[in-house]
């Protein structure tokens, strides 16, 4: 069991302690607010922020999370359903004055969002998840950035699949940000890392991950070994990393990540 805050009550509260940084969630499930009231929460921290929010959404997948705070656990069908006419409705109720709206599953009659967001034109919205016949199919409809949590091989396949999505629809699929979300804990030595993956406990990976696979598709390693994995996402188009820093709370990895890795990247 881990700590876990609540994340727009998290937001608020980082958005008056920082002024710079930008602030999002890797990735809100759709199905756990109504959809205005999402919007209204994800519009009152662009405003608190200054206009520093990026919006991530997502379908939802974990069945055992549904049922553990009473929420039911529809159909794929339902909920990639839910997650598109929620990302076509959000943009207008940030936009418009009142917004009327009757889909499969969203209805709402003379909507309004105020104050609206103060990030022009508006806060970017991430789709989270790599589904390809219909996720990356809204994200290339709506999305502004994307996030996958997936190795080089897939990553680049992914790519592909989006850039066919966008040209169905005639956009550009260099408008959307294509962002990854691997693991990254960096360390002094290949023992030190051995050590972390398989100590007495039994080591640090989740259970049933394949040991070969994750040293593959994470960035984990020394300095040089995480730069060269690094290097090889932003020459398959990965424009921004969004880093699950394995030696949390200890800020070890993320100083040498903008201290040592950093510098070796070249765009």
């Amino acid at each position: 069991m881990t700590h876990v805050f609540e994340a727009f009550t998290t937001l608020a509260a980082l958005s008056q302690r920082t002024e710079r940084i930008e602030l999002g969630q890797l990735v809100t499930c759709v199905g756990y607010r109504n959809v205005g009231l999402l919007a209204k929460e994800a519009a009152g921290i662009d405003v608190m922020s200054g206009g520093r929010l990026i919006l991530g959404l997502g379908a939802g997948w974990y069945e055992r999370e549904y049922r553990a705070y009473g929420y039911e656990y529809r159909s794929d069908k339902h909920r990639l359903q839910l997650l598109g006419e929620a990302v076509e409705v959000i943009p207008r109720l940030w936009s418009e004055d009142a917004v009327s709206f009757d889909g499969r599953h969203v209805h709402l009659d003379g909507a309004y969002c105020e104050p609206q967001p103060l990030r022009s034109p508006r806060p970017p919205i991430l789709v989270g998840g790599g589904g390809e016949r219909v996720t990356l199919r809204i994200a290339a409809r709506h999305a502004d950035m994307t996030n996958w949590q997936v190795g080089l091989e897939s990553f680049v396949h992914k790519s592909r699949v989006l850039a066919r999505h966008c040209e169905e629809i005639g956009r550009d699929p260099a408008s959307i940000v294509r962002t990854h979300g691997p693991d990254c804990l960096i360390v002094d030595s290949d023992a030190e890392l051995q050590e972390w993956l398989g100590g007495p406990d039994g080591g640090h990976l989740w259970g049933g991950v394949d040991r070969d696979d994750y040293l593959r598709d994470n960035l984990v390693g020394t300095v040089e070994q995480v730069a060269e994995k690094a290097q090889a996402f932003l020459e398959a188009g990965c424009s921004e990393f969004i880093l699950w820093f394995r030696d949390a709370p200890s800020d070890r990895s993320m100083t040498a990540w903008m201290e040592g890795v950093v510098p070796l990247l070249s765009a």
